[in-house]
């Protein structure tokens, strides 16, 4: 089960180089019937010890919680979803893009994707691993007596600083504190406002894990 699946942490940023990304559609590899959307992205070791730094007070707070619910049990720690490579570090970010509530009912999410100068990019624009991105995303605790405890990290928004090899949607992307960047991709298509296609409720946060 997810824990506190209520409670949302802020959204926390990662600026880097996209790898393996699914965007513009969503990867149905392991979620054969909705799929997923998710960017890797390299980032330097600046960046992972900073989001690791801020991570890590939250994790202690949420394993207490799980460790007093769960007296006398030995609770398996699992690690950041931050992996060390060769250029620096992957931070793993993805989203269901859609399931069912238990009342069987669909739910449908998607990532707004953005430019430079903090405008929606045009859904024919391709994104593909190489690109230079910003990407945000909320960290989501969990515990499972099987799994154990760990953390997350579901894809919120993505800007788009420089596309590679070829470049896609809406909320402001003020709210995920996009701004503009100086000499980066600049889309062609009007700022628009807009929303997810739903807002997640206890049950689809727990549908992420």
């Amino acid at each position: 089960m997810s824990i506190k699946a209520r409670r949302k942490h802020d959204i926390i940023k990662a600026k880097g180089t996209a790898k393996y990304c699914h965007l513009n559609e969503p990867n149905k590899k392991f979620e054969a019937e909705y799929g997923a959307w998710s960017c890797d992205v390299v980032i330097d070791k600046e960046q992972a010890d900073a989001i690791k730094a801020q991570l890590r007070p939250l994790y202690e707070e949420e394993l207490r919680e799980v460790q007093e619910a769960n007296a006398g049990k030995k609770i398996q720690q699992r690690e950041f979803p931050i992996d060390e490579v060769d250029g620096g570090f992957v931070l793993k970010a993805k989203l269901k893009a859609g399931g069912r509530r238990k009342d069987g009912s669909e739910y449908h999410l998607s990532v707004p994707l953005y430019d430079s100068v903090a405008k929606p990019l045009d859904p024919d624009v391709k994104v593909w691993g190489g690109s230079k991105v910003v990407v945000a995303f909320r960290p989501r605790f969990y515990y499972t007596s099987m799994v154990g405890f760990g953390v997350g990290f579901d894809l919120q928004a993505v800007q788009v600083l420089e596309v590679a090899g070829g470049g896609m949607s809406s909320v402001a992307a003020s709210a995920f504190g996009f701004t503009e960047e100086e000499s980066g991709f600049v889309n062609g298509g009007e700022n628009l406002e807009g929303g997810f296609d739903a807002e997640e409720t206890e049950e689809e946060v727990i549908a992420n894990f």
